[in-house]
């Protein structure tokens, strides 16, 4: 069974009940975008939370949304057509090992409800690493591997402490978990100036 979601989906993934479990303000108070500022929003799916941070850095700022399936793109490119945010959101398309940005080019990214679906973890998030700041911040979200009838399965979830580790190993620093969800853990980590 493979671990990616089905992007035929991805209505689902801007249901009101994920408002409640996985609100957008949590991500916004630890990514903290700033106007003006080039961020990425790594698997974005429709743009749940790209479309926020476009919020916060318009009119002069980017996000780039990046993602592997064109069906998820598409929706995200039309979602921020509608809310006349296109001149901010560039999509991107990406696949596990090459994210089609330039180095150094992002104060932060985040890749939420993507860590569990990754083939080789430690790899990209050194290609998250290359294409941040120095001092840039990244952001995972992902499942706790707690059983429940929702979410992927309780074998592809991944724990904390796996996260933490494969993040020190790609060379991020000044790590720290945030409690801020019911069923996921937030892990905050900065490239060393």
């Amino acid at each position: 069974m493979s671990r990616k979601f089905d992007p035929a989906r991805g209505e689902k993934l801007l249901r009101e009940e994920r408002a409640r479990f996985q609100p957008v303000e949590p991500l916004l108070e630890l990514l903290d975008p700033k106007p003006g500022g080039r961020y990425a929003d790594i698997g974005c799916g429709p743009g749940y939370f790209t479309l926020p941070v476009a919020e916060r850095v318009r009119p002069d700022g980017r996000v780039y949304a990046l993602d592997i399936s064109p069906e998820m793109l598409a929706m995200c490119a039309e979602r921020a057509r509608e809310r006349g945010l296109d001149s901010v959101v560039v999509t991107l398309q990406n696949d596990e090992h090459k994210l089609p940005l330039d180095d150094e080019g992002v104060e932060g990214a985040w890749l939420a409800n993507v860590f569990h679906e990754l083939e080789a973890p430690l790899e990209f998030l050194k290609e998250v690493r290359r294409v941040l700041r120095p001092g840039g911040r990244v952001i995972v979200v992902d499942w706790k591997p707690i059983a429940m009838d929702f979410g992927p399965p309780l074998e592809h979830r991944v724990p904390l402490e796996a996260v933490l580790e494969t993040l020190r190993e790609a060379g991020f620093a000044r790590l720290a978990s945030h409690d801020v969800y019911p069923y996921h853990y937030a892990v905050l980590g900065e490239r060393p100036s």
